[in-house]
């Protein structure tokens, strides 16, 4: 600095001393990040490892909150963990093994803030997974019925009736039973038991008998219930049943026809006759026709006409009649002959199929 009787020198007027401080420099502020152990199935422990970097001076407390996904009973608060001046430190979540299936899951520990570090940016988080070791409960059973092949009647219809998949015990299915004919089936509702083997035979009773009677069936349909579905495609089969016995023998009712005549040039009127009455109808079809054999005969289109029809009995009626048209002519003549014939009856049989009809001349 200038002053009185010196000057201060241009080159070296100033001069510095270094100091060097002897204290350590602060810690620096560890950073905190956490990793996951390998997955765990249900009952086993998950683990992490909690890390500060660098390593602390002296045992540092660090904050971590613990959740869950899924239901394994992990202990989900917030805790604390101590790591040592080492740097690390294992944390370990507890898991509860139990006899429900249910889905895989997981538990995560996260690094909460907290004094004397900072979190992880990256590694701030992690997660170890959970796996569920409980088999899924067994599928619900469908339950179907197939029959057996036609039976007749006096056997056993026999059906099938399956479960899929095969039931883990004996179920017990309800099915209803119908019958359409009278074969002595007990119809309505009955319980088969389907055993762990996964299908059971079902056996309807039919009853012979003498009646002859149309051919029938058994039907037998799966009723719902417990523990078990019914199938959509296979809920109902049908077993035929078949008749043994022989039909009745034909009527004992006969038809008959008369013989008649007729004057030229009018109608002949013939009756056709039923042995007695009976309680169903009865048809038979006519036709007048030539009589080459009889002396003298007619000719069909000269002397009579053509004709034919069906007559009908109705239950209880006995006789019918028709006729033929005679042709007219102006010359004098012998009675001339033709018949008229039966042919197809229905609920009786023919006795005299074949009337005479005369023609009688009028000139």
């Amino acid at each position: 600095v200038s002053g009185n009787g010196y000057t201060v020198s241009s080159t070296n007027g100033t001069a510095t001393v270094a100091v060097s401080d002897d204290d350590d420099p602060p810690p620096s502020v560890p950073v905190v990040s956490i990793t996951a152990g390998n997955g765990v199935t249900e009952g086993g422990d998950a683990t992490f490892t909690v890390t500060a970097s660098p390593a602390p001076a002296a045992a540092l407390s660090v904050s971590v909150a613990v959740a869950q996904s899924g239901d394994f009973a992990a202990s989900t608060a917030t805790r604390t963990v101590s790591i040592p001046v080492s740097g690390s430190v294992t944390l370990t979540i507890a898991t509860t093994n139990d006899r429900t299936d249910e889905p895989d899951g997981s538990v995560t520990a996260t690094v909460n803030t907290g004094n004397g570090y900072t979190v992880s940016q990256i590694n701030g988080a992690a997660t170890v997974s959970v796996e569920d070791d409980d088999d899924p409960p067994p599928a619900t059973p469908v339950v179907s019925i197939t029959g057996g092949n036609g039976v007749t009647e006096g056997s056993a219809a026999t059906f099938t009736v399956s479960a899929n998949p095969r039931p883990s015990s004996p179920l017990r299915v309800d099915v209803s039973v119908a019958a359409q004919g009278s074969f002595g089936v007990t119809t309505g509702t009955r319980t088969v038991t389907v055993p762990t083997g996964g299908s059971v035979t079902l056996s309807v009773s039919t009853s012979g008998d003498s009646i002859d009677e149309p051919n029938g069936s058994v039907t037998v349909s799966v009723s719902s219930g417990s523990g078990y579905t019914v199938s959509s495609t296979n809920d109902t089969a049908t077993v035929a049943v078949s008749d043994d016995d022989d039909p009745p023998p034909p009527p004992s009712v006969t038809i008959s026809i008369g013989d008649a005549s007729g004057e030229e040039g009018l109608w002949v009127t013939f009756k056709v006759t039923l042995s007695e009455a009976v309680g169903h109808q009865v048809k038979v079809r006519w036709e007048s026709d030539h009589a080459y054999d009889l002396d003298p005969y007619a000719i069909a289109g000269d002397e009579f006409w053509y004709m034919d029809g069906t007559l009908t009995f109705a239950p209880g009626q006995t006789e019918r009649s028709a006729s033929v048209y005679l042709n007219d002519d102006s010359y004098a003549e012998a009675d001339e002959l033709f018949r008229v014939r039966l042919s197809s009856p229905q609920g009786a049989t023919i006795a005299d199929g074949e009337g005479i009809m005369t023609i009688t001349d009028n000139d």
